[in-house]
């Protein structure tokens, strides 16, 4: 074979591997993007999740001597509860941490019925205030596709 020849080839070869790029790299991106997207939700819902368990903790180490059952749920692990939820919350960015938690607690959920105590935390409506926005590819289409709300929930018997 000559040289020349081997030349030609490796130029065509060249040619064929820019193509073959072009073609794998929106593929490859795509899927990075993807990874960190829903790395960033299941972050935020184990987090949510975490904090409601963390804060149902503070919940037991309560003392309600002297209070009826709804005065310590109103005063006592109610506010315990909230303050726990902020307190393991406070790594959030402050947009998302208005979102999830108001400005002092007030959108964490404490719902006590008889000895069960649950505690929840949303962000609600994800989707139009999301950490990392969705980006839409032409044959790929949104991505992420995640829910509507991200909940963290838990239950404990107190």
């Amino acid at each position: 074979m000559s040289t020349q020849n081997q030349e030609g080839n490796r130029k065509r070869q060249r040619g064929a591997s820019a193509i073959e790029f072009s073609l794998v790299l929106p593929v490859f991106l795509a899927l990075m993007y993807a990874v960190v997207s829903y790395s960033t939700v299941f972050l935020l819902i184990q987090s949510f999740t975490y904090a409601s368990e963390d804060a149902l903790r503070a919940a037991v180490a309560v003392d309600c001597d002297g209070l009826t059952s709804q005065q310590c749920i109103d005063n006592q692990i109610t506010p315990a509860v909230r303050a726990q939820v902020v307190s393991s919350l406070d790594w959030l960015p402050p947009s998302v941490k208005s979102i999830v938690l108001g400005s002092a607690g007030e959108e964490v959920v404490v719902n006590c019925v008889g000895d069960t105590c649950t505690v929840e935390v949303r962000y609600d409506n994800y989707s139009t205030n999301p950490l990392i926005p969705a980006v839409t590819l032409p044959a790929i289409g949104t991505i992420p596709r995640v829910p509507q709300h991200l909940i963290g929930r838990a239950s404990l018997r107190v």
